[in-house]
């Protein structure tokens, strides 16, 4: 016997479909954790420069934002600019250096103070006058005192010097 379709026709609705919110929001977190824990800057603030070898010390104190200015054997540079060369500053050059002052490092510095001091103005960003100085472990200390001594008379008295942490 031959089975009957009943008279009744069931049609079949359409589904409705809706995207579940809840996994996606865990995965865009799990995303989000992941990239904040790789851009941490704790620790990795300053990149030593490739010109240099740093001296090694027993610092206590983590590494503070300044801006960046390295007095290697060949050159000096602020935020990676070569500014004068290093001959020129050892033996006393009177185009570049006057009365233990480096002209073109002071003039640049000036530079960066007044725009820092603009923003300052502008935005209410506080200037700090922090610098960082990333000396060659061979440096004499008169060139050392040369660079110090240009910073604190361009607006930058706030200096720290980088080196390497010793491990015991």
């Amino acid at each position: 016997m031959a089975f009957v379709p009943s008279k009744i026709k069931k049609h079949k609705s359409e589904m409705e479909v809706s995207l579940n919110l809840t996994s996606m929001m865990d995965m865009f977190t799990i995303i989000l954790v992941f990239l904040i824990k790789n851009y941490s800057t704790e620790g990795a603030l300053i990149t030593p420069s490739d010109y240099l070898h740093l001296p090694f010390s027993q610092i206590q104190k983590a590494p503070e934002k300044g801006l960046d200015v390295v007095v290697s054997k060949q050159v000096l540079m602020v935020n990676n600019e070569p500014v004068a060369p290093m001959a020129d500053v050892v033996t006393n050059n009177p185009a570049i250096v006057e009365q233990g002052v480096i002209k073109p490092l002071r003039e640049k510095l000036l530079y960066y103070s007044s725009q820092s001091k603009k923003m300052e103005v502008d935005y209410g960003i506080k200037f700090s006058g922090k610098v960082t100085i990333q000396g060659d472990k061979d440096l004499p200390y008169s060139e050392l005192v040369k660079v110090i001594r240009t910073c604190g008379l361009a607006d930058y008295p706030n200096l720290r010097l980088v080196v390497y942490r010793k491990t015991d």
